[in-house]
């Protein structure tokens, strides 16, 4: 059953990824956006990609590959040998697990590196900056200034600034530094500045309540280099969550992102056992082609349960743990209905 859920999975992100690279063949020329830079881009969204597909790929390998076993009239033997529905659903349930842990490992420790590292080879090579992320913040080298921002947020706003500006010859000849800067008219707004500026023998120190940067940070610049909450790690997005609720401002999308990922794993196994209800009730019955549709019917139900639930439920005010696990939850109780139905196609077992 792995083997049906990697080719799945294979198929869809290669899908995803191509169009990805189609996507920004667009902007080669930008700047010193080249053909190497789109394929590196295009492959740092793999692990992205996979995470995305992974519920899909789960409905549809489970569907093809139980398929198979019943086409192949193994259904009906495991029938006779005594197996019940419940050693079916712990054997598929095995496997989801497994692909679950995939799952998360890749979105929590994977996915926030590589997408980072493909927004800094997008925006370095189109832009005239040059921009590099570590753990201890993001640098960026704009002409003769270095940039040292420690906490750049989704929203845009940088907190804990360090510019050091340099001269011809490379000489530091300042240093300002500012609690925080806000993008204000494609422009850069540094707020509780304190500059330091340093000459060959005296050093002039001013404090000012905000500056206008002098640089050429944009705001397409700080769009591409901002990891958006569904790309954080779930430390990260919960630490981000206590930064937006300690300055009092609305957390509701960040915080409905944030158990989306926790509840993300509960989906994929979710996934895995729907599709075992579609297999019970027609043993031989059906082609490959007709279990493909019944599973792209099955995936893109769920894509559109869960965006207009997700939605009302903003609208409603509901809890965000709640309105992320709702699509989820809907789609297991009819996964169970459909179970305690098609078991009575399933002989059970004689001691």
């Amino acid at each position: 059953m792995a083997l049906g859920i990697f080719m799945m999975l294979g198929i869809l992100v290669s899908l995803g990824v191509f169009f990805t690279f189609i996507g920004q063949l667009d902007d080669i020329g930008r700047g010193n956006y080249s053909l190497l830079h789109v394929v590196e881009f295009a492959a740092l969204q793999a692990p992205e990609k996979i995470v995305e597909y992974m519920p899909i790929s789960i409905l549809l390998g489970t569907i093809l590959s139980l398929g198979s076993l019943a086409s192949n009239s193994e259904i009906i033997a495991m029938q006779a040998a005594g197996y019940s529905v419940t050693q079916l659903l712990r054997a598929v349930f095995q496997t989801a697990l497994f692909m679950a842990l995939i799952s998360f490992i890749l979105a929590d420790w994977v996915v926030p590196t590589s997408e980072s590292s493909a927004r800094e080879i997008r925006s370095s090579a189109i832009n005239a900056t040059q921009a590099i992320g570590g753990k201890k913040g993001l640098w960026i080298k704009d002409e003769n200034r270095i940039l040292h921002i420690k906490l750049l947020l989704p929203n845009g706003i940088a907190r804990s600034i360090e510019i050091y500006q340099l001269d011809q010859h490379g000489r530091l000849v300042s240093i300002t530094r500012a609690e925080s800067a806000i993008p204000f008219n494609d422009q850069w707004r540094l707020n509780n500045v304190r500059q330091t500026m340093i000459g060959e023998k005296t050093i002039e120190v001013r404090n000012l309540d905000e500056m206008i940067y002098p640089g050429n940070i944009s705001n397409a610049l700080l769009d591409a280099l901002i990891i958006v909450p569904r790309y954080m790690s779930i430390l990260d997005l919960y630490a981000y969550l206590q930064f937006l609720r300690e300055n009092n401002l609305d957390d509701s999308v960040e915080s409905l992102t944030f158990w989306q990922k926790v509840f993300a794993p509960i989906t994929v196994l979710v996934m895995c056992i729907l599709a075992v209800p579609f297999i019970l009730g027609s043993q031989r019955q059906g082609s490959a082609g007709v279990r493909i549709i019944t599973g792209i019917l099955l995936g893109l139900s769920y894509v559109a349960a869960d965006k207009l639930m997700v939605q009302l439920g903003i609208q409603a005010s509901v809890h965000p743990a709640l309105n992320a696990i709702a699509p989820t939850l809907l789609f297991f109780l009819l996964a169970v209905f459909l179970l305690v139905r098609k078991q009575s196609h399933w002989p059970r077992r004689k001691d």
